[in-house]
């Protein structure tokens, strides 16, 4: 039973209507919207008829987490769970069953199930049909009926009621002005904020959207100066929920660019900022003996390595169908404290491999293994169905990296030696947005480019007769330019950009324009963080080769955000939307996103990542 919204006007009506649900054991639930028992099923309004093989036996309704039974019957979880609570027995075919006898039902059941379309519950505010999977986060961030309190609730507002109805009662809030305008952005929390807008640009850079592997809107950078630095609430790794009323959790990243640049004197902005983790356990080391047999004509199969940011004797890896690799106690960064009685702790590999060469029959192993839990800040593992590539089917990497459409040509223009160019260039190593190729912002109609017409505003310079341009400076590069204007004929060799501006005024990529950049175009740059004493590095990350979604080529491991007060936001040079490369020399290449979580997070000390960060776009 759904409670209708418009109640929420009445605010006794309201309470002794909850009371009356309460007093049944019936709250209403974050998943479903709809008042149910605590340990009863959700409910949905579906859109459409439901398969009948899709139905539980016992409640007749849409399966809610299946289960399938040792007689090859499925059920709901809780409907087979409370009809045990009665008999021991399947409730179809009337065989022995106990908690023992059933299973979680197949991914592909689940899957079938997640897709089936239903309706929004808050009916009288929202219409939105979307997959019941979705309706959780879409009740949370989006539903413009959802219930919500004031933003100035903790002041003594006792308004309650529809998201839609928020934006209206801000306006006339008796409390709006009381703290300034200054309520917090609470980390771990939904929280909305109004910031005074002096001027048209809020002095931000943003990344993502839901046609990027980000799948959200976050931001990048917060710029001196600028309207939201001088309010100094919002932070780089806060993700935009919503923009005054408008909804940015389902926004393309053009969408966001053109909501967060629409200009209201009071911007009102709703985020989410990730928590760091506290109080998380300690990396754990344990010490095992092992003891391997050795066999003729078989060899022992273990790889020794030293480390660079450490002492001792690791081992690197096992050699397939060795013995230690059938044995399976050893594995890969176990640090090797003792062989057959001898201290190697603070050895070389050399001499670990030569006490194991003279061992004759076993070789006994003291080994240290160190364990440190799931990082809560990487993003989950694939194998749990990561919502970053679920999450929205908008969503297409052959749409969002398409380096093929980013192809070079040669233009030669003839020209008096007196003349310039006519073009105006921005970037650079070391520019004010970072280390970025050369591109056009602006060209003069009436000069020898603009009169050719074959090169366009956000055109990338790679060379002008024949001496290239990248890797420089901006002055550099332009003291290039200007040396080689003298010429009568001028060859440059360009990239055609995937961006252009024909309109008045410079040209400003945006950050989808650089990840269609080719790698001869990329600036690699190296940071090294050293791990909190929780563990954590402080990023998450998306993307990876294993893509729902096949295309022809693989995609790479972004940083999604980066969490405030950890080693990554610290050190300042790690940036949302950057492409990781690699993890203490392990390539990223190729690699799944469950396989990069695990290096990133098994990687000890000095942690040292090889990434390529291209400028956010400015709004």
């Amino acid at each position: 039973m759904a409670l209708s919204y418009h109640d929420y006007e009445n605010d006794s009506a309201l309470t002794l209507t909850v009371s009356q649900f309460r007093n049944q054991g019936q709250t209403v639930c974050p998943n479903c919207g709809q008042f149910h028992e605590g340990d009863g099923n959700h409910l949905f309004d579906y859109y459409q008829a439901v398969d009948e093989d899709l139905m539980c036996h016992i409640c007749l309704q849409p399966l809610v987490n299946p289960v399938d039974t040792k007689c090859s019957h499925t059920f709901c979880t809780k409907c087979l769970e409370n009809y045990l609570c009665i008999q021991n027995q399947c409730p179809v075919d009337r065989q022995l069953l106990t908690r023992n006898d059933y299973q979680q039902s197949s991914v592909l059941v689940r899957r079938l199930l997640d897709k089936l379309l239903v309706v929004c519950p808050n009916v009288d505010y929202c219409e939105e049909v979307l997959p019941r999977s979705d309706l959780e986060a879409h009740l949370l961030h989006r539903c413009r009926g959802a219930v919500t309190r004031c933003i100035k609730s903790s002041l003594g507002c006792t308004f309650q009621g529809p998201r839609s109805a928020l934006q209206s009662h801000l306006w006339e809030c008796q409390f709006r002005d009381q703290d300034g305008g200054k309520n917090p952005v609470l980390e771990g929390e939904v929280s909305t904020i109004e910031i005074q807008r002096s001027q048209a640009d809020l002095g931000i850079s943003i990344v993502g959207g839901c046609d990027t592997p980000l799948v959200c809107i976050v931001i990048q950078e917060v710029f001196p100066e600028g309207v939201v630095a001088k309010d100094g609430r919002l932070k780089p790794g806060d993700q935009i929920l919503e923009v005054n009323g408008e909804d940015l959790t389902q926004a393309t990243h053009y969408h966001a660019q053109q909501a967060l640049s629409q200009y209201y004197p009071v911007c009102r902005v709703t985020v989410y900022r990730e928590k760091a983790e506290e109080n998380r356990p300690i990396e754990k080391e344990e010490i095992l003996k092992i003891t391997l047999t050795k066999e003729k004509g078989k060899q022992l199969g273990i790889k020794l390595v030293g480390k660079r940011n450490g002492t001792g004797v690791y081992i690197l890896n096992l050699v397939p169908d060795s013995l230690a690799a059938q044995d399976g106690r050893l594995t890969p960064d176990d640090r090797v404290l003792e062989i057959n009685g001898k201290d190697v702790s603070y050895g070389s590999q050399e001499e670990a491999a030569q006490v194991i060469q003279i061992c004759e029959d076993k070789v006994q192993f003291v080994i240290s293994r160190r364990s440190r839990p799931q990082t809560p800040d990487l993003i989950r593992s694939t194998s749990c169905e990561s919502s970053a590539s679920t999450a929205n089917s908008e969503f297409r990497p052959e749409k969002f990296l398409q380096c093929h459409m980013c192809r070079e040509k040669l233009v030669t223009v003839t020209k008096d030696p007196t003349e310039t160019l006519g073009i105006s260039v921005a970037g650079g190593l070391s520019s004010p947005r970072g280390d970025t190729p050369i591109y056009v912002t602006n060209i003069n109609p009436n000069g020898c480019m603009g009169r050719s017409k074959q090169v366009k505003k956000g055109d990338i310079l790679l060379s002008i007769n024949g001496v290239s341009l990248l890797a420089l400076t901006h002055n550099e590069a332009v003291t290039q330019v200007k040396a080689n204007a003298e010429s009568k004929v001028v060859s440059i060799k360009i990239i055609e950009g995937p961006e252009t501006s024909n309109g008045p005024g410079n040209f400003t990529p945006t950050w989808l324009f650089w990840q269609q950049m080719p790698r001869n175009c990329q600036n690699i740059k190296t940071v090294t963080l050293l791990r909190s004493p929780s563990g954590s590095l402080g990023f998450s990350v998306v993307g990876g080769c294993d893509s729902e979604i096949v295309t022809s080529y693989t995609l790479p491991v972004y940083v999604k955000s980066v969490v405030l007060d950890t080693p990554a936001y610290k050190d300042g040079r790690l940036k949302c939307g950057d492409i990781l490369l690699s993890v203490n020399e392990h390539s990223l290449h190729n690699v799944t996103h469950s396989k990069a979580v695990e290096l990133l997070k098994m990687a000890d000390g000095a942690v040292t990542l090889t990434v390529v960060s291209w400028p956010g776009t400015i709004v």
